[in-house]
């Protein structure tokens, strides 16, 4: 199987993989009246020998890529429909967790003035900020999908393309706040691991239009980013977590997909290269 088919599969079964086994483990090696997870349970051994396998592969794979393309547009132009698709859908994900983030918030911020001693307004300050800013990311998404697949530059999708990592950073803080006093690091660090390497996975997506491509990079967050993702929804976080993970790990497998076709894959057919008419011509016909 082709590279660039084959990784992005290879990190869906993971994510699904990983999924499976972290509800395994939650039903068999968590102990609920103590809070503490069974020591050797097999399950947590599946579960973190299968880590560090995808780990291991995608490293393995992506390391030795020494050339590509520099630029947005070669790195991850695609005129077919499906990727336009599901980074559409994404950057729906991403707004609707905007949304569920403020109403959680306000929610949240209502019971902090009735018992202000039960709740931390730094996690919530952090929490409505993470929203906010979930609202223009998704934009950002949407219109880096659209920009890639017209193969053309758009002014707006290039200022919002930073906002999803920057969105991702403030929610890596508030997840940390949220989750800092706990002791055991096995009930969150799943899910910190994962906001932290889709984080990192926009961040270097977005650099390909502002001069700083790193295509190793890029590739190995947005694959190992997006297993993470997915196997994290298995702790069954709150509908904005829930929302935020899965709209990253769509994000970030659609645009590691494009960028490994574009650095193994053959050239796109000219059938499809001529489907999408430029904006210019689209906006003369509308006049």
């Amino acid at each position: 199987m082709k590279k660039y088919v084959a990784l992005p599969a290879l990190a869906l079964a993971g994510g699904v993989g990983g999924f499976l086994a972290r509800r395994w483990q939650l039903a068999s090696a968590y102990v609920p009246e103590t809070g503490l997870f069974t020591h050797g349970a097999p399950a947590t051994l599946v579960l973190m020998g299968l880590l560090g396998l995808a780990a291991a592969v995608f490293l393995l794979m992506v390391l030795p890529i020494k050339e590509g393309p520099e630029d947005f547009l070669p790195a991850f132009h695609s005129p077919e429909t499906g990727q336009i698709t599901i980074l559409t859908a994404a950057g729906l994900l991403m707004m609707a967790a905007g949304a569920l983030g403020l109403w959680s918030g306000l929610d949240s911020l209502s019971l902090w003035r009735t018992h202000p001693d039960q709740y931390q307004m730094s996690t919530l300050a952090a929490q409505v900020v993470a929203a906010l800013l979930c609202l223009p990311a998704g934009g950002g998404i949407l219109l880096m999908g659209r920009m890639a697949y017209r193969g053309e530059l758009n002014d707006w999708a290039c200022r919002l393309a930073s906002l999803p990592a920057l969105a991702g950073l403030v929610w890596l803080f508030s997840a940390h706040l949220k989750n800092g006093t706990e002791p055991v690091l096995m009930k969150y660090g799943i899910r910190l691991a994962a906001a932290l390497f889709l984080t990192l996975a926009h961040y270097y997506t977005a650099g390909f239009l502002f001069g700083r491509a790193c295509r190793q990079r890029a590739m190995f967050f947005s694959l190992l980013g997006g297993a993470l993702g997915l196997l994290s929804l298995a702790d069954r976080p709150d509908l904005f977590t829930a929302s935020a993970l899965l709209a990253y790990s769509l994000s970030a497998l659609n645009f590691a997909k494009a960028l490994l076709r574009s650095t193994f894959g053959p050239p796109w057919p000219k059938r499809l290269e001529g489907r999408m008419p430029p904006a210019e011509e689209e906006h003369a016909d509308g006049a």
